[in-house]
């Protein structure tokens, strides 16, 4: 995906996880009913225009959609992105995403060139079950064909309450007939919180946004890893475009050391609230990964531990989204989320729209945002353009060196077939299913190595290491010399 492109989905990722951040605070504010726009005196000009609209108009008006049209321009007068009406399906999907549960069948989707494609399946789901694999297409759901398709509507069609079933269609890489199954579906626990060892003593623990439930596994992983001996941590905010600030509380309650973690201020800059850590400091190295998408709660917990002067931070500087959403039902099923406060860090910084700046600013390859990118298909000789770009672009970043031409040619054909020679696949020069699959995976691979980011924070830790033993050394030497000089 290119970074604009990324930028554009997480900003909407951003804004949905934010929605719900302060819900559990509102009680620290008041939110009193709205008057009637008819019953005040500035809102005469409004209905005499809506009056003359309706009686006079050269053609009868589409009432709903001119109330719509003039709650829309309202909120966008307030040039803030996240005060949104939600209609009924938007508070839906918004509730799904900030609880981190949902009822379905346990499977992430994307939109793959007008298709459906699986690219993950949560472990213990009815999709783990049934055998469903990444890289499946979903052809149908219950009948309905999934051909350019939106990605909501997929989701939504394939979600539903749990004990329903779900009967969808698969195609799976390197088969050629296409397989029915059915599914019943379960409630299904989104994870936000991985973690995994990348050497001995040098822990990764990443949090993909803060739903609920994220503080509570972030508490059991991080345990886990310092059972087998943490002699250093990093800790992967990038990308997260926050969520719920109680998960980020919870969160800071277990890694940020006994002192302050955030304060909730209103317009005014009244301190509404103040949240706190008891925990003792870890006997560990710390270094924060983040981006220019790390957003809001996990801009909390990035802050404080740089504040507290706890971790290093590493990457690009954040994004700079700081304020606090209140939600409001309305009486048409939707809701009104808006802006009520902003957080600040321990040491009063206002992050909003001016984020934090690392310790240590480590620019990505751009090759490293191909892993996001849907591997072209349905290209033969002759063809030209931005997909075959973008293929080449893969194949060299993967290791193959061709000339980016734009043109499928006999070059591209040929490298094509070297790449499906080495991952096993028969070497057709064609862009099936089994091929754009393993190079997905490999494009992933690639990316992970060139990361220079977490390598860049991998090596902080392993002079932190390295001066750690110098250090223990010699105090062993100093030790060693005193009872033999008495």
């Amino acid at each position: 995906m290119k970074r604009r492109e990324l930028c554009v989905v997480l900003l909407c990722l951003l804004i949905i996880s934010n929605i719900a951040t302060y819900l559990f605070t509102r009680s620290f504010f008041s939110s009193p009913a709205l008057s009637a726009a008819g019953e005040r005196e500035e809102g005469k000009l409004f209905w005499e225009v809506w009056d003359l609209l309706d009686k006079k108009y050269f053609q009868p008006v589409d009432r709903e959609r001119m109330m719509q049209g003039a709650l829309d321009g309202m909120l966008r007068s307030l040039d803030d992105p996240y005060t949104s009406y939600l209609n009924r399906e938007s508070l839906e999907e918004m509730l799904i995403q900030t609880t981190g549960s949902l009822s379905g069948i346990g499977v992430e989707i994307v939109e793959d060139e007008g298709e459906i494609l699986i690219v993950r399946v949560t472990e213990g789901s009815p999709a783990q079950h049934c055998g469903l694999m990444p890289g499946d297409h979903i052809l149908e759901v219950d009948g309905q064909s999934m051909s350019g398709v939106d990605l909501q509507t997929a989701a939504r069609l394939l979600r539903g309450p749990s004990g329903t079933s779900v009967e969808i269609v698969i195609q799976r890489a390197g088969e050629m007939e296409a397989v029915g199954v059915t599914l019943t579906r379960a409630l299904i626990e989104m994870d936000t919180v991985f973690t995994r060892f990348l050497e001995k003593g040098i822990g990764y623990l990443q949090i993909t946004s803060f739903d609920q439930g994220t503080g509570e596994d972030f508490r059991e992983a991080l345990r886990a890893l310092e059972k087998e001996g943490l002699e250093g941590l990093i800790l992967d905010l990038r990308d997260n475009p926050g969520g719920l600030l109680e998960e980020a509380v919870r969160v800071g309650e277990v890694i940020v050391p006994a002192g302050e973690i955030t304060r909730v201020v209103d317009r005014e800059g009244n301190v509404k609230e103040r949240y706190f850590s008891r925990a003792r400091p870890v006997d560990y190295k710390v270094v924060v990964l983040v981006n220019e998408y790390t957003a809001s709660a996990a801009e909390i917990i990035a802050g404080a531990l740089k504040d507290r002067g706890e971790a290093l931070l590493v990457g690009r500087p954040t994004f700079g989204k700081a304020t606090v959403q209140y939600l409001e039902s309305l009486s048409d099923g939707g809701g009104l989320r808006y802006t009520i406060a902003k957080y600040l860090t321990p040491e009063g910084h206002d992050l909003h729209r001016n984020g934090l700046r690392p310790d240590h600013e480590i620019e990505l390859p751009p090759e490293c945002y191909l892993q996001h990118r849907p591997v072209p298909r349905d290209l033969v000789m002759g063809d030209t353009g931005e997909k075959v770009i973008l293929l080449q672009n893969m194949l060299d970043f993967i290791g193959y060196e061709l000339q980016v031409t734009g043109i499928v040619d006999e070059e591209l054909l040929e490298t094509i077939k070297s790449f499906q020679m080495e991952q096993g696949i028969s070497p057709s020069g064609a862009l099936d299913d089994s091929t754009r699959e393993s190079m997905r995976l490999a494009l992933a691979e690639k990316a992970d190595a060139a990361d220079r980011q977490l390598l860049f924070a991998r090596e902080l830790l392993q002079n932190k290491k390295h001066e750690a033993g110098e250090a223990a050394g010699e105090a062993a030497t100093v030790t060693g010399r005193g009872p033999g000089s008495r």
